[in-house]
């Protein structure tokens, strides 16, 4: 167990969470430890992308059954506002939990948690966003994140040799989400809630 009931039921849920993005971008502030110009830039962006993502990326009907169907109802996603690949996954996640009313989805953000986020490392770093489905004992079987695998795929061989820089690659990265559609994270989280 990373979270006792107690402190789960602490943690703001979606719409408390989005709210508080937003209104700490309009005062130029972002959620997480760095409030500086390039993670406001990156939190416009996120937020854009989350706005269209609440009224396109929603969830198939296989997904809307497999969530429906899991024992695994207590949801956790560890984010912040400034994530770029956030805006392209929480929206997604965001519309399942309100599809599927027995769900309980709350959000912790990652710098403010690190005993949470610390249980769910990607190669020793805190990626995000990272998605954790319990069950009604705060029990989970593993995690989804903190990307689809054909973005994984294409950070890491980024990160590992370099063809283009930083902000060409996060062009590619939004493109390949823009042309996806929601479809492969989709296909990935029926996968992840049939376990």
């Amino acid at each position: 167990m990373i979270i006792t009931k107690k402190k789960f039921k602490e943690l703001p849920d979606f719409p408390s969470y989005y709210q508080l993005s937003l209104d700490l971008f309009a005062k130029g502030k972002t959620t997480g430890a760095n409030q500086n110009e390039a993670y406001l830039h990156y939190t416009k962006l996120s937020l854009a992308r989350t706005k269209r993502g609440l009224k396109t990326l929603f969830p198939s009907d296989e997904l809307k059954s497999t969530a429906a169907n899991s024992s695994r109802k207590n949801w956790l996603l560890i984010t912040e506002a400034w994530c770029g690949d956030a805006g392209n996954i929480v929206p997604m996640i965001a519309n399942l939990a309100e599809a599927i009313k027995e769900v309980d989805l709350r959000i912790a953000l990652r710098d403010e948690h690190p005993e949470i986020m610390d249980h769910f490392l990607t190669n020793g770093s805190r990626s995000i966003p990272i998605f954790v489905a319990m069950n009604s004992d705060m029990e989970y079987a593993s995690h989804w994140g903190p990307r689809p695998r054909p973005a994984q795929k294409m950070v890491m061989n980024n990160k590992n040799n370099p063809q283009v820089s930083t902000e060409e690659f996060q062009v590619q990265l939004q493109k390949w989400y823009l042309e996806d559609r929601g479809a492969t994270l989709d296909k990935e989280l029926v996968e992840y809630l049939k376990l």
